[in-house]
């Protein structure tokens, strides 16, 4: 939901409908947990094989994660 002047400004009345945001939905979702999974498979890299452990992608990866399932128990909730 978008307020209405931003909508007069952007035009999104006309060029995004519901079926088009409900895919843009659906597409970062698995754009994010594509994102997770890769950044997983370049920790366990980094672990087994230069046995090296890398705070900062961990970090990513828990951030990642939370911010997944923080949002949608937010907006089972929520509607």
């Amino acid at each position: 939901m978008t307020h209405p002047i931003l909508n007069r400004i952007l035009m999104l009345d006309q060029v995004a409908d519901e079926r088009s945001r409900e895919h843009q939905r659906r597409s970062t979702s698995a754009a994010a947990i594509i994102g997770t999974l890769i950044a997983f498979v370049m920790l366990e890299y980094q672990l087994l094989v230069e046995h090296h452990v890398p705070w900062d992608l961990i970090a990513v990866i828990y951030a990642m994660g939370l911010t997944k399932i923080a949002l949608v128990r937010w907006y089972r909730y929520r509607n």
